[in-house]
């Protein structure tokens, strides 16, 4: 008698436990911070293996990152991560992070070589 009491309560808490999972227990912890650039008008600046770029036109509009320069148009999809965001392009890799309320900056990384810098200053 006493194993089949320990059995009924054994089920019964694993079900409660199951139940908790399926109800959604589990999803009041909290998503990972999900931070994005925010869309607008900027001056792009970079340099790059020693060699500083002339400050440029950029344009971000949900996560896509435009650039502008005498070489012709650019478009960038950007990933969001907690600080701020990233864009890949081919081996290369630019990150962002949120510096201040205008300021993004971030690294050029060719594979696992840091090349250069990079920034993003918001227009008025």
């Amino acid at each position: 008698m006493k194993t089949a009491l320990k059995r009924t309560v054994s089920t019964a808490a694993i079900a409660a436990a199951g139940l908790a999972g399926t109800v959604g227990v589990g999803a009041l912890t909290a998503a990972p911070a999900q931070a994005k650039i925010d869309s607008g008008i900027y001056t792009i600046r970079s340099t790059n293996v020693g060699i500083t770029s002339l400050p440029g036109k950029a344009v971000v509009r949900g996560n896509v990152l435009t650039t502008y320069s005498g070489a012709g148009t650019t478009r960038l999809r950007l990933h969001p991560t907690p600080r701020g965001a990233y864009a890949d392009q081919g081996i290369t890799r630019y990150t962002f992070t949120k510096r201040n309320g205008r300021l993004y900056s971030g690294k050029i990384m060719v594979g696992p070589i840091q090349t250069g810098t990079i920034e993003l200053r918001k227009r008025h």
